[in-house]
């Protein structure tokens, strides 16, 4: 069986380019495909392959390099939804503090879905949703606040601003990995209560599954599945092939509807002409695979970034 596993864990880790060839020649004999992002602070990935070698992948990174306490999403597909293989390393697995490592320091109380239900259901937290706007927008927990930020970065200043430090908050996000390490920035900034959802969105869908559920809409997932709905099925929904970003009028092939001057009449984002023309290739290639019948990938994000 096709999987998808997306996993992350705050370790330290030392020795990072040598960690890196060891993993990317495991990867690649195992027929992996996606990204795995390493930082002295842990390591984050989302791989694709079959049931086995993942298992294999697992294995491995616990047996050999002490990696044993993953926070794990598995999800079954139809098709890898990664065109090729990544090993980066980067400063932090997940942008926000680079002072901050959630590793040592004291990180909130993660929940399972189970109790992170409970907990909504009691109506005693703020909640707050920690992903990007356009995630955002198409889906959420019910009566989360939405920060309307652009980049994780801006969440800590939001939170300043617009949280109670005597008051529980919830967080969450996809996978579990930006609501965890925000717990920690939290408390370090003197917030008294803070839980965030132990495997994020993902993990509460796949818990939730023929049971009474808080979540309302879509969840935006970081590959060519775009999102998924609630009940972990791709929903088919476009994605800009130029921003990668959903918008309700975008055309059927998710080409960005741009004027004389490249300018997105969607979202203002400027293209270059070069860059556009790229795009335009890219979408054209797509849609004479689907006329000769044929799986293809949609375009692959531009940014190396994983957001779980």
């Amino acid at each position: 069986m096709t999987e998808l596993l997306s996993a992350y864990q705050f370790t330290p880790l030392e020795n990072l380019p040598l960690l890196r060839e060891r993993l990317l020649a495991l990867a690649r004999r195992l027929g992996l495909k996606g990204t795995v992002l390493l930082a002295p602070e842990g390591i984050n990935f989302s791989l694709g392959g079959v049931e086995r070698d993942l298992e294999h992948w697992l294995n491995a990174l616990a047996d050999e390099h002490g990696i044993a306490e993953l926070v794990l999403n598995r999800q079954p597909v139809e098709a890898v939804p990664f065109l090729r293989l990544k090993v980066r390393i980067r400063p932090e697995i997940i942008t926000f503090d680079p002072g901050l490592d959630p590793g040592v320091d004291r990180t909130g109380q993660a929940l399972d879905p189970q109790a992170w239900h409970a907990l909504l259901a009691s109506g005693q937290a703020q909640l707050v949703d920690t992903r990007n706007d356009y995630e955002v927008a198409i889906g959420s927990f019910r009566d989360a606040a939405n920060p309307g930020i652009d980049s994780f970065t801006e969440f800590g200043p939001w939170a300043l601003e617009h949280l109670d430090r005597d008051k529980p908050v919830a967080m969450f996000c996809t996978g579990g990995v930006r609501c965890e390490k925000a717990s920690a920035w939290l408390l370090a900034e003197g917030f008294r209560q803070v839980y965030h959802l132990r495997g994020g969105i993902l993990a509460y869908l796949r818990e939730r599954q023929g049971m009474d559920s808080l979540w309302r809409g879509e969840c935006f997932v970081f590959d060519d599945r775009v999102s998924v709905d609630d009940s972990l099925k791709p929903s088919g929904r476009v994605v800009c092939a130029g921003c990668r970003r959903p918008h309700e009028d975008l055309p059927a092939d998710g080409m960005p509807p741009v004027d004389e001057a490249g300018d997105c009449r969607l979202c203002g984002e400027h293209f270059e002409p070069a860059r556009l023309a790229g795009i335009r290739e890219r979408v054209r290639q797509i849609a004479l695979a689907r006329a000769r019948g044929e799986s293809h990938l949609g375009p692959q994000p531009e940014t190396e970034e994983l957001f779980n």
